[in-house]
């Protein structure tokens, strides 16, 4: 019996790196979640390997079996080269990642930034349920960024930066950005952010307030200073996916990352804000509509599945080019 093609997806994060095992009907045969081990390249390398290794010993499966790898990475990804510039969690500056583990496992390699990845993952489940083309799939996190899929096609702009609207301006003298602005709007809505701007309010709840999700359950159970952060935040939020839906005219603004983790608590002041947008706009009445949102489930990781379709796709493209050559 013929062993399975396997394809191997993978979101790697600053501080941890998942897998997931597939075959070719993406049916799931494994999976494993690590620690990222980043100090270097060759620890990077390390870790990477031993997440796939953890995903084929659950699958019972060899490194022989994979056909392909698909990954997402944070930072500036040139995908034809498969160069890694300037993700700072790695420690990468100027890193061959896509070369490193074609070579270590033998097989080809794909790689794409996470968030960009994620929006394939995102647009690959929503179609399954509605017959989308385009999308801005806008994660909300550690920091904030859109990917776009337009015409069924990952956009990923001229420097390969499009979507970044994490670094827009849009406090004059706001918080310091780590990409050397004032006032970006990752300053206000990441997750970092929503804490930083309670505890400045409330600096003795530090132990108790660490992430985004301690201060929107805060904030329904009806305090008002939490209140007063998530509704300045989902402002911003309501603004940004103004900006989505207008700049690129998409049908659906798909919302994903640890942020969202708090489900309605998350959703619901944000369409607060967008009725008050239509309020004031009969374009943004036409437009703005609560049903153009979709929130991802809290179970679904659209960078893992997003990662699986760039293991597939580079793998038809290896058969396709194959299947030219011997025809010629």
């Amino acid at each position: 019996m013929q062993a399975a093609q396997l394809f191997v997806g993978l979101d790697i994060g600053g501080t941890k790196t998942a897998v997931l095992l597939v075959d070719s009907n993406n049916t799931l045969l494994g999976k494993a979640t690590l620690p990222t081990r980043a100090a270097t390249p060759d620890e990077l390398l390390a870790a990477i390997a031993r997440a796939i290794h953890t995903a084929l010993t659950e699958a019972n499966a060899t490194p022989q079996q994979i056909e392909s790898i698909g990954m997402g990475v944070p930072g500036q990804v040139d995908p034809a080269t498969g160069i890694v510039q300037m993700a700072v969690n790695l420690n990468l500056q100027t890193y061959p990642l896509g070369a490193a583990v074609s070579a270590h496992f033998k097989v080809p390699t794909f790689l794409e930034n996470d968030v960009r990845t994620a929006a394939i993952g995102a647009f690959n489940h929503l179609c399954q349920t509605e017959p989308v083309q385009t999308i801005a799939y806008l994660s909300i996190g550690t920091g904030i960024a859109a990917g776009l899929v337009l015409n069924g096609r990952l956009y990923r702009g001229h420097n390969g930066m499009a979507g970044e609207i994490g670094h827009m301006l849009v406090e004059t003298d706001g918080e310091p950005c780590k990409c050397g602005m004032h006032g970006c709007l990752e300053t206000i809505v990441s997750g970092p952010a929503i804490v930083r701007q309670f505890l400045a309010i409330n600096p003795q709840t530090k132990s108790q307030v660490r992430h985004a999700g301690d201060v929107y359950c805060l904030a329904d159970e009806g305090h008002p200073v939490a209140q007063n952060v998530v509704k300045h935040v989902s402002q911003y939020l309501a603004r940004a996916i103004q900006w989505l839906i207008m700049s690129y005219d998409v049908e659906k603004v798909v919302l994903g990352g640890g942020v969202t983790r708090s489900g309605h608590r998350f959703l619901a002041p944000i369409l607060r804000e967008m009725a008050t947008l239509r309020q004031q706009s009969s374009l943004a009445a036409e437009l703005l509509l609560d049903e153009n949102l979709h929130l991802i489930s809290p179970d679904f990781n659209p960078g893992l599945w997003g990662a699986v379709q760039l293991a597939k796709q580079i793998f038809l493209e290896e058969v396709a080019v194959a299947t030219a050559i011997n025809a010629s």
